[in-house]
């Protein structure tokens, strides 16, 4: 391939990845919430899976959090396994709790009006722009009482980052 080829693939690239996570970003909890619950309600997977953290900075936050960059070889094949491990596991995992949720809310008609989302607890930051949530709101009419999630601000934006649930008594209470 000549060199023009390769730029033009490599921006591509990028542009895809970047429109992924542009798409998925939400400007405040109250917004990433609501596009739960729209994707809950319409049981629309793509949509959910678009609110997630995206991969690349997950794999970044794993790479700083657990390897020790003295053998350039070790972290490499570490991240390798991260990666596959992300599209095997971690994906797999939120869409079976999407699944799950979905056929929750099918079987008990879930009153989804009047949320308000509110942080429970912020977790310890892996840095100023990564910051994790655990936010809850409370359902109204319902047998199930509580919606629960985990979220991270991301430079500035809000993604999915954790399991959903919902619970008929209030299972976190706020630190």
């Amino acid at each position: 391939m000549t060199y023009k080829t390769n730029i033009i693939i490599k921006f591509l690239f990028i542009a895809v990845i970047m429109s992924n996570s542009l798409y998925g970003q939400r400007k405040s909890k109250e917004a990433l919430g609501n596009s739960i619950v729209e994707s809950i309600l319409n049981n629309d997977l793509n949509s959910f899976k678009s609110l997630l953290l995206p991969k690349e900075v997950a794999l970044k936050y794993q790479e700083n959090n657990d390897l020790d960059n003295s053998d350039k070889e070790v972290p490499d094949s570490l991240m390798a396994q991260y990666e596959a491990a992300y599209h095997q596991v971690v994906i797999p995992r939120y869409e079976k709790n999407f699944q799950e949720i979905v056929s929750l809310n099918q079987a008990n008609s879930i009153d989804w009006s009047n949320l308000n989302f509110i942080i429970l607890y912020k977790a310890s930051s892996k840095g100023e722009e990564y910051i994790p949530y655990f936010i809850h709101t409370k359902l109204n009419n319902t047998d199930f009482n509580h919606f629960y999630f985990g979220a991270v601000r991301y430079n500035g934006k809000w993604y999915l980052s954790g399991n959903l649930e919902i619970t008929k008594d209030e299972k976190y209470a706020p630190k």
